[in-house]
């Protein structure tokens, strides 16, 4: 058996159905893991979940007035949860018969609880008085829920920030008595089996045990001499005839099996170079990876639903051990008896990247986007290529208000700075900026598009090269096999060109930004950027691979790129053939793209090249469409802003 769905109206930040805000998720039997920034719905989900299924720690929890939408200044009066269980078992059908659903197309019974909730009349001081009721069949339709279904269908919860330490500790209803008590293999451990007129037969049961321990305490010398003073010399002494008191040491009055596991604790060892017998306390992480593993064993052995739900299990883990506790997840998801369907809600761009995309939910303002096959315009190959090579930087895309997809270091490196001078700052608008490669783009791009047309209130701005080369550039060889240079395009072939770029990854929020004439750098040299993009090559070509100039180099080769940009100033050169000598060591590397990004962005925060709405009139069109794009209100955003048209100035344009 494993939840199927979860559905509801009103509760958090899940609207009314009939505005198309309601929660209505689907999950896999396996791994699930819920990603997006904050307030976007994620623990929302997990507490519907709860309040349906309640859970195996037997915490106290109800609907509360809270809970309930709000919209505007008015909060809604009525809220339900409705959660869809499949493939049980005949067994768990049995158990649970009067209460199943059944399929008009004769398709096998299934659950169905459904919960609603209502704000009653104020009692008291309280504002309200939720009234809930739980019951079966597909909205409500069906019998009141029993405790037999309630008992079926707990869920194991592990809340974010948990003290696991303190979880795994002996006491009054640990939770590690109750993983016990569930176990299979402790059928027939409350059985007293310690034999008195033996007492040096082993017992077979924990309660024989624990009686065996207490007749060999009794029987030391040191035990019974404390036990009997304290009856001769003390008790004795102060006992009315007839009722003579009477004292035992021993490790408890009683010998329950409760009792006994209640005394019980889960703690790791000490470090290999530590003895056992020497107490050593073990970081936060390894006991929360401890404390997964003891609910495993719990969920791994029973027959009801075996659902853990995990909040933020990151939680003082580092990113190594993140992919080996995911990996754990996905090996009890996957097996083949009595499988774990594991859902957990995450930050950690590391645990993003190790899960399946196909495993991925994305929560977008209240709204589930699950990346499973089908749901989105992946192809399967696609599918396997992300597998291979979505790792934690680029895994930052699931956590953003807006994305840009580049092609490589060099835009990644520049881009944020070059925003952040504009006064477009990434950080500040939520931007992640993910490096994808050349082959990448396309494939990046499909992520966030969906099968059915739904479009993502989460602009991504994908930014590419045009690739076609400039007549006039002489140091790029003709013919050349992967360069075309322009006059081997017709104006209707260069359309078409840039046309199949884009709608090789539109789709959506998802747009793509061509280049308007050739690379980035060539379009930043060709640009009111162009002085900007000299001094940083200029600085590129003296640092060579290393990347590094002392602050003197730096202002020495400044001073010389001053007086060959005069050069260019006093002698009219066309803006074009500025851009040419400008972009012809990056073209033939001399200088590197990255190095020269970095200086770029030094220079930039020197406020010397421009900043604020000044700076952003002298970018090249393409890329100022791209920045406002993602930097926009996200439900205005669905459409770019209008081209600003062509940013190539005339060939007879000179440099001012």
């Amino acid at each position: 058996m494993y939840l199927k769905r979860i559905s509801g109206e009103n509760f958090r930040v899940f609207g009314p159905k009939d505005k198309a805000a309601h929660l209505d998720l689907e999950f896999a039997p396996g791994l699930n893991v819920l990603v997006g920034e904050n307030d976007t719905g994620k623990t929302s989900v997990i507490d519907a979940i709860r309040h349906i299924l309640l859970t195996t720690s037997y915490e106290f929890l109800r609907i509360q007035e809270q809970d309930f939408h709000i919209e505007g200044s008015s909060r809604a009066d009525m809220l339900w949860l409705q959660a869809e269980f499949r493939d049980l078992s005949t067994e768990q059908r049995a158990t649970v018969l009067e209460w199943l659903t059944y399929s008009d197309d004769g398709g096998d019974p299934y659950l169905v609880v459904h919960v609603r909730a209502k704000i009653g009349k104020p009692i008291g001081r309280n504002r309200g008085n939720v009234i809930t009721s739980f019951m079966s069949g597909e909205g409500g339709s069906g019998i009141e829920i029993g405790s037999a279904v309630r008992d079926l269908i707990r869920a194991t919860y592990l809340r974010p920030l948990r003290d696991a330490e303190a979880e795994l500790r002996a006491g009054r209803q640990s939770r590690l008595s109750q993983i016990l008590q569930a176990h299979k293999k402790i059928d027939g451990q409350d059985i007293d089996d310690f034999d008195r007129d033996d007492p040096s037969k082993v017992p077979a049961t924990l309660v024989g045990f624990m009686q065996q321990a207490q007749h060999r305490i009794s029987s030391s010398e040191v035990i019974k001499a404390v036990q009997e003073e304290v009856n001769d010399k003390h008790l004795a002494r102060v006992s009315f005839s007839g009722d003579q008191l009477s004292s035992r040491i021993g490790i408890s009055s009683k010998m329950s099996l409760l009792q006994i596991l209640e005394k019980l604790e889960l703690s790791l060892l000490p470090p290999s170079s530590v003895s056992e017998l020497e107490q050593c306390a073990r970081g936060l992480g390894y006991n929360n990876v401890l404390f997964m593993s003891a609910e495993l064993v719990l969920l791994s052995e029973g027959e009801e639903l075996a659902l853990l739900l995990i909040e933020e299990p990151e939680a003082h883990i580092h990113p190594q051990l993140q992919g080996r506790v995911l990996d754990l997840f996905r090996e009890h998801a996957e097996r083949k008896e009595h499988p774990v369907q594991v859902l957990i809600s995450t930050h950690s761009p590391t645990l993003a990247s190790a899960a399946p995309v196909e495993s991925t939910i994305l929560m977008v303002k209240g709204k589930p986007y699950p990346l499973r096959k089908g749901l989105t315009k992946l192809k399967d190959e696609d599918y396997a290529y992300l597998q291979r090579f979505l790792d934690a930087t680029k895994a930052n895309l699931f956590f953003a208000r807006s994305v840009v997809i580049v092609e490589g270091p060099a835009e990644a490196i520049l881009l944020p700075t070059l925003a952040a001078q504009c006064g477009l700052s990434f950080s500040e608008y939520g931007v992640s900026i993910v490096n994808v490669g050349t082959v990448g783009l396309f494939r990046y791009a499909r992520i966030l598009q969906r099968e059915n047309g739904d479009v993502l209130p989460l602009p991504v701005a994908c930014i590419t090269d045009r690739d076609i080369v400039p007549n006039h550039i002489d140091y790029v060889e003709r013919p050349a096999k992967k360069r075309r240079f322009e006059d081997q395009f017709t104006t209707a072939q260069k359309e078409e060109h840039v046309s199949r770029k884009e709608k090789r990854a539109e789709g959506g929020s998802t747009k793509v930004f061509v280049s308007d004439c050739w690379t980035l750098e060539y379009d930043l040299a060709h640009s009111g950027c162009a002085r900007l993009m000299h001094d940083a090559v200029a600085l590129s070509v003296k640092a060579g691979d290393d990347g590094y100039l002392s602050a003197a180099e730096i202002e020495a080769e400044l001073k010389l790129a001053t007086d060959r940009w005069d050069k260019y100033t006093t002698s009219k050169t066309p803006s074009h053939l500025i851009a040419a000598d400008i972009y012809k060591p990056l073209s033939e590397k001399d200088a590197s793209k990255a190095v020269t990004a970095q200086f770029c962005a030094y220079l930039l925060k020197t406020g010397k090249y421009g900043e604020g709405k000044a700076l952003q009139d002298s970018l090249p069109a393409y890329l100022k469409r791209a920045l406002l794009y993602v930097t926009s209100d996200r439900l205005t955003a669905a459409q770019p802003p209008a081209p600003a048209g062509p940013a190539a100035p005339a060939a007879g344009a000179t440099a001012k």
